[in-house]
């Protein structure tokens, strides 16, 4: 089996998966049936195809069957050929598939039909930005079981210069720091002249409980949701 996967369905989500996955070096397999979206992502993926992904004998012409994972991204206006294209790649052997679902019961269905995973990027993307609104502090937020969180906050202005052991942050606030993603910021031009390209972040993992914290640094913590969005609030 190939390590690679079969996107279907070009709109803009489809599409910024493929390419995205492309740049990731992912053999990608670009499938639609409108040609203008095929020859616009042809020369950026290993292979792209045009053909009507509910025809069972195209998609066996293809080798899907061949590619680990299917991302089924077919628009909104097309949610019956979405469950169906599902349902085939379940039949010809698909091992992961991973569907775009526009309502819950669009995503129960396509869960009944074979998908292994089910999406809804409208959802996630209003439930994110809410979130920002919400805790301004808290970049990213990753539900995990029993009410546990991985996240990424903004470091609280009450931390900087100070030691991850002085401020005994897993004692006092029941977070666990993972990661530093710090600026490494260039200094050998004036701030006004740096480029944005010599602004890249430093991934500390597991940093020294002596380490201290700098100002722009991020946090990559794990603990509660509350005691995450907790310590997200002092920023």
């Amino acid at each position: 089996m190939t390590f690679g996967c079969t996107v279907i369905g070009l709109g803009r989500f489809g599409m910024e998966v493929a390419l995205s996955l492309a740049k990731r070096h992912f053999s990608v397999l670009a499938i639609d049936k409108n040609r203008k979206f095929v020859d616009e992502i042809s020369e950026h993926v290993e292979q792209a195809l045009m053909l009507d992904s509910t025809d069972e004998d195209a998609l066996r012409e293809a080798h899907i069957n061949e590619m680990a994972v299917a991302v089924v991204a077919i628009g909104d206006k097309n949610i019956e050929n979405s469950i169906l294209t599902t349902a085939l790649l379940r039949q010809l052997g698909t091992p992961r598939i991973i569907a775009r679902a526009s309502t819950d019961l669009h995503a129960r269905i396509l869960r009944l039909v074979g998908a292994t995973e089910v999406i809804n990027p409208e959802k996630e993307m209003g439930a994110r930005t809410a979130q920002r609104i919400s805790a301004p502090g808290l970049s990213e937020l990753i539900p995990l079981a029993d009410n546990a969180a991985l996240a990424e906050l903004n470091v609280p202005s009450s931390f900087i210069g100070r030691t991850i052991l002085e401020m005994r942050v897993r004692s006092r606030y029941g977070v666990n720091i993972i990661a530093l993603r710090r600026l490494n910021i260039s200094t050998e031009v004036p701030e006004e002249a740096r480029p944005a390209q010599e602004m890249r972040r430093a991934f500390i993992l597991n940093p020294d409980p002596e380490e201290r914290f700098r100002a722009g640094d991020i946090l990559v913590v794990a603990g509660t949701e509350e005691d995450v969005r907790r310590v997200a609030a002092l920023s």
